[in-house]
């Protein structure tokens, strides 16, 4: 994942000033309080994009202790199918990522409709997760011990 690092972060910068210039868009033509309030949700999903690295340091610390660079760098353990499990792993890191940006995206529209906050949440909670699977999987496996704990680690690592 440390590859596309650079890659998902340049996205997020492209999506983030585009929204930027939609909420100044917005806030400069209308003059409805709703809009205005699109506007100021628009400008910090934005911001959110513009940060992400700090974004995803900050919600990484706050649920697995550890920082985003830590937990999208994976080795997987040297067996036959390590290349499918790492293939696995890479491929839920990728849409945890895209999870959170469209989070932060739905949490734009969340002043239009009230049902966006909750799905933007749930995005960025599940995102959050699943850029973490090995982090998180190793804790499940901490957790309930036993034979869970030697089977994850046995595939994780």
């Amino acid at each position: 994942m440390q590859q596309w690092w650079g890659t998902i972060i340049a996205i997020s910068y492209v999506i983030g000033i585009g929204l930027a210039f939609r909420a100044l868009y917005i806030a400069a033509n209308n003059n409805n309080r709703i809009n205005k309030n699109s506007a100021l949700l628009a400008l910090t999903a934005a911001m959110l994009l513009l940060n992400l690295p700090s974004l995803m340091d900050s919600l990484s610390m706050t649920i697995f202790n550890q920082g985003s660079e830590q937990a999208l760098s994976y080795s997987p353990p040297s067996h036959p199918g390590s290349i499918y499990i790492q293939f696995a792993v890479y491929a839920i890191m990728t849409i945890g990522l895209i999870g959170i940006i469209r989070g932060v995206c739905l949490l734009r529209n969340s002043s239009e409709q009230s049902r966006n906050f909750s799905k933007a949440i749930i995005h960025i909670v599940g995102g959050i997760i699943a850029a973490n699977i090995v982090t998180f999987l190793r804790g499940i496996g901490a957790t309930v011990g036993g034979d869970v704990q030697s089977y994850i680690a046995k595939i994780i690592g």
